[in-house]
């Protein structure tokens, strides 16, 4: 519980206030538009930009009743929160098998309410949410339930996440590795998270997104991972890192990558099989899930080879499509810590106890202080694009005037950030003043 709260308190606190009052993207034009136009429960599982949205729908469903249109953004800022602060929790509990050490797996659960680059787009609102869920998907798939009926509540979340972003299909091949009678427990996630995948490949087939102009090439996809999910580990604002590029190229990039490097041929040589399975699956999944995101809203902005770093001003820089991947990425050094933790208390029992467990817990637990640290150091000066459009409260405020007077207008629009809107009739638009 006291995870959950702090995960809240960190998430609404990363932002401006006034940002809290500027609703995000789909969270507007898409979920609440199809919602009043449609019936919130009627577009539950309705098919958009080529995948399942099950957790945005299902919020929104669930507040449509109540929720007073003025204080839209800020409700759905809130519950967004909480389910950071949730979502921070479960990966504390679902780790625990393969990252024993406590101080690691709060170190995990620092991860998902500190990375930096979230700042920008992706905390705060349902559209960008299921950047959590592929975060969350590997750590469900190679949890061992200790009774069936936490098997059967962990395969509904199994389910549920899989609904809500499509890039989780990648990570059906851990199945394999646990599909053993010994994990029969874990049967229940397996099933719910293959259905759940399953629908969301026929979404894909019948609701194609239109909006990739092709793969990229192998450098521009390598360079913008560098770019978009390595450097943004401990700094946000896009500002400063097109600067460090501009100054020493890459060379940031590749000085963070030395710990993750070595905690990755820790993991591999020291750990278990499944530790050493988990790794893997972090590795491949930080690539995975950038590269499927960038391949997927291909531009000219991603091709970072074929322009060349030396035009960065022009590329994208520290986009959305780098929180899962960086959180995956991260990972690996509490992972790492864990292990040797483990190993070395072992080692311990085994011969002199103390003094080889006291030094390499100390040494871990500086490294697990640096993670936690270093991205919460990068979060202090937050960079947010929702201040391009303005509020949402007064806008709301103004229209319902507008309705209200002598000769109303036909419709109305709202502002919604980035640079879009919501058109609603007047009608539409007084039914959710509650």
């Amino acid at each position: 519980m006291l995870i959950v709260i702090v995960g809240a308190w960190v998430t609404w606190v990363r932002v401006p206030a006034d940002h809290r009052r500027r609703p995000w993207a789909e969270d507007a034009n898409i979920f609440l538009d199809e919602a009043v136009r449609d019936g919130a429960w009627n577009v539950l599982v309705h098919g958009y930009a080529g995948y399942q949205h099950l957790i945005p729908r299902l919020v929104v469903a669930a507040i449509y009743p109540f929720f007073d249109v003025v204080r839209y953004p800020m409700l759905i800022f809130a519950i967004c929160s909480v389910l950071v602060g949730l979502a921070a929790a479960a990966v504390f509990w679902l780790s625990r098998d393969l990252v024993p050490w406590i101080p690691a797996r709060l170190t995990l659960s620092g991860i998902t309410m500190l990375l930096p680059l979230a700042t920008q787009e992706t905390i705060g609102n349902l559209a960008d949410l299921h950047v959590y869920a592929m975060w969350l998907m590997p750590w469900l798939l190679l949890y061992r339930p200790r009774r069936w009926s936490t098997g059967i509540a962990w395969a509904l979340l199994a389910f549920t996440l899989a609904m809500t972003e499509i890039q989780c299909v990648f990570f059906f091949w851990l199945i394999p590795f646990r599909a053993r009678r010994a994990h029969a427990r874990a049967f229940p996630i397996f099933v719910a998270f293959l259905v759940g995948a399953a629908w969301q490949i026929v979404t894909a087939l019948l609701f194609p997104r239109a909006t990739s102009e092709g793969p990229l090439s192998i450098g521009s996809t390598f360079l913008g991972w560098m770019v978009n999910t390595v450097i943004p580990l401990v700094q946000a604002d896009p500002i400063a890192v097109r600067n460090l590029i501009h100054s020493s190229g890459l060379l940031v990039a590749w000085i963070i990558l030395t710990p993750i490097a070595a905690a990755t041929v820790v993991a591999l040589w020291k750990g278990t099989p499944t530790q050493r399975l988990l790794t893997v699956a972090l590795i491949l999944g930080s690539a995975a899930t950038y590269t499927g995101s960038a391949w997927a809203n291909s531009q000219d902005g991603f091709r970072y080879s074929e322009f060349g770093l030396d035009h960065i001003d022009t590329l994208i820089v520290n986009i959305r499509y780098g929180v899962p991947s960086g959180m995956l990425l991260s990972a690996v050094i509490p992972l790492a810590t864990a292990i040797l933790v483990s190993r070395a208390r072992r080692a311990d029992a085994a011969t002199s106890p103390g003094r080889r467990a006291a030094i390499t817990t100390a040494i871990s637990v500086i490294a697990c202080i640096a993670v936690v640290g270093i991205m919460g150091r990068g979060d202090l000066h937050p960079y947010s694009l929702r201040a391009t459009v303005a509020e949402w409260p007064s806008a709301v405020i103004a229209a319902m005037d507008e309705c209200g007077s002598a000769r109303p207008p036909d419709t109305v629009t709202l502002p919604v950030a980035p640079w879009r809107s919501l058109t609603l009739t007047c009608t539409d638009l007084l039914s959710l003043r509650r």
